[in-house]
């Protein structure tokens, strides 16, 4: 039809209507790259079809007990199998809990300019009904029979200090009365002078706070945590199950995100706070152990947070995903005995009491666990090369935390004697298999969180995730691009170009161009830009 000077109007006009239905086709029958322009069939192989890289639990490796020294794993093994949860619920928590026991008592010393405080961030990451509460509850429970032992201890020194702290301030504001009224004279019963309030004040000063004991909070704000963290020698613990801490670490209670003392009390850095109006704070090495049982939602959206991960928040955490026992539980269980749970208890109530010193005793390892702690690191090294820049910063703490490590098991073995002993190669064996497990699930958290993956495909996600909040099977590019622009570099058109490609590339979707409704072809007119969602993607999302 390319000579068609003998047609007549109307057959010239349906010759250049079929020709642009011809075309239409053609572009219909395959995707048109909204990058390069390259026609990409839908592929009959759904290999890379999915969900972008996150994990499935199960294909994890488990927790092994058998790495626990004995009271500990004896009592694992058996809330288990009460709870019905799977190892990598409880062993994370055992080592935390420990943690908490022993920080700012014991550091340990890898080499001989090199110190690691006895504290551990913890994440155990499940669904719900997978039983977090009642695993918490059990493994707290030393915890919370500690501090209300102490308290009861306390309570005549605590209110003996609130007593003699009120009869100071009352003599300090009468004295401040007092000398602020005129005619008294030298010699009158009542007389106060100023030497009489630097006395009372200096006597407040010196008045040494008795407070009453806290070894865990769940739900506080960062100053209320601050003030804790003084009143037990600088060191404390936040263990909760649900992710509430943080959204207040993201500013709930402020118009900005606060973890400066949460990122400096994990490797016990100064850290000092001015106020305007009131009394500023100084807290010279402070120390956090922290244990969250989440649920996966919300480490998905808490780190994305960009202050979180580039300030490496999530880089201090050890996490565990362990599979869900749902649908495998049994009814009829065997009850923990008393003699295991109480071994455990006394354990790690034995940890608690350790006096808290000036300083804490340095333990070093022994030639085994230094040639097994050296191999490590370089294991270690060889693969920080190839990871993603967060999850570099991850690896970057992972031999420090497993020395960390090292250290709980070695005082869960010794006890008050703890000191004594250097860390063996049997206990850095195990601490060091633990390293590797901890490895494999971050691995996983950070596919959670997207951050072992490329810029394009963190793209690829978030514009998957807009599309599918439409519940639409096909969008045009330019509503896309709406929903986007609230995501930095997507508000241009071009900055969704790589996810779009990307999502092409893994099957996901087809973009053609259309001439829609009224849009005549004689015309001419840019053609609008069509999303279609692959008819599987959709197929197996309804599935899940």
């Amino acid at each position: 039809m390319e000579n068609n000077a003998g047609l007549t109007p109307e057959e010239r006009q349906r010759a250049i209507g079929l020709i642009a239905d011809a075309e239409l086709n053609r572009e219909r029958q395959g995707f048109i790259g909204a990058v390069s322009g390259e026609g990409i069939s839908y592929s009959s192989d759904f290999a890379d079809f999915g969900d972008f890289g996150e994990c499935a639990a199960n294909k994890l490796p488990l927790f092994n007990l058998d790495l626990l020294p004995c009271k500990a794993r004896i009592f694992s093994k058996s809330l288990c199998e009460s709870l019905q949860v799977n190892t990598g619920m409880v062993a994370p928590a055992v080592m935390a809990i420990s943690a908490l026991g022993i920080q700012k008592k014991y550091n340990v010393r890898p080499t001989e300019d090199w110190e690691e405080t006895a504290n551990l961030y913890m994440a155990v990451i499940a669904e719900p009904s997978e039983r977090k509460s009642p695993t918490m509850n059990v493994l707290m429970q030393p915890v919370y029979e500690y501090e209300a032992e102490e308290n009861e201890r306390l309570a005549p020194e605590i209110a003996t200090y609130k007593a003699k702290k009120e009869v100071l301030e009352n003599r300090i504001r009468n004295t401040i009365n007092s000398l602020s009224k005129s005619g008294k004279k030298k010699g009158d019963e009542k007389y106060l002078d100023m030497g009489d309030l630097d006395a009372f004040q200096n006597e407040l000063n010196q008045l040494e706070e008795v407070a009453p004991v806290r070894l865990a909070v769940d739900d506080v704000t960062m100053e209320v945590l601050g003030k804790l963290l003084e009143q037990n020698k600088e060191r404390i613990g936040i263990m909760s199950t649900e992710g509430g801490i943080f959204n207040i670490l993201a500013g709930r209670y402020s118009d900005k995100t606060v973890i400066d003392i949460v990122l400096k009390a994990y490797s016990g850095d100064r850290f000092s706070q001015d106020r305007l109006g009131r009394k500023g704070q100084t807290l010279n090495s402070p120390l956090i152990t922290m244990l969250l049982y989440v649920q996966p939602i919300i480490i998905k959206e808490v780190m994305e947070n960009s202050e979180f991960v580039g300030r490496g928040l999530n880089a201090r955490f050890l996490y565990s995903i362990p599979p869900s026992t749902i649908g495998k539980r049994r009814y009829r269980v065997m009850k923990i005995p008393d003699t295991e749970r109480m071994e455990y208890i006394g354990v790690m109530k034995r940890l608690f009491a350790i006096p808290v010193p000036d300083k804490p005793k340095i333990i070093e390892l022994d030639e085994e666990a230094d040639r097994l702690a050296e191999s490590f690191f370089y294991e270690i090294e060889k693969e920080m090369g190839d990871a993603s820049p967060e999850f570099k910063a991850w690896l970057g703490k992972l031999h420090g935390t497993t020395m960390r490590i090292a250290l709980s098991l070695h005082c869960l073995e010794y006890i008050e004697e703890s000191g004594e002993h250097k860390i063996s190669g049997e206990t850095m064996k195990n601490a060091i298999e633990m390293g590797r497990y901890f490895k494999a699930h971050a691995e996983a958290a950070y596919n959670i969180m997207g951050l072992m993956d490329s810029p394009e495909v963190r793209d690829a996600k978030y514009l998957m995730k807009r599309i599918d909040s439409t519940g639409l099977a096909e969008i045009k590019l330019r509503d896309l691009q709406k929903l986007c622009k609230g995501r930095t570099g997507m508000e241009i058109r071009e900055g969704m170009l790589p996810g779009i490609k990307c999502l092409i590339e893994h099957g996901y979707i087809r973009v053609n161009k259309e001439r829609l409704g009224g849009q005549n072809p004689q015309k001419g007119g840019r053609p609008s830009e069509i999303i279609y969602v692959n008819p599987e993607y959709i197929k197996q999302k309804e599935q899940k």
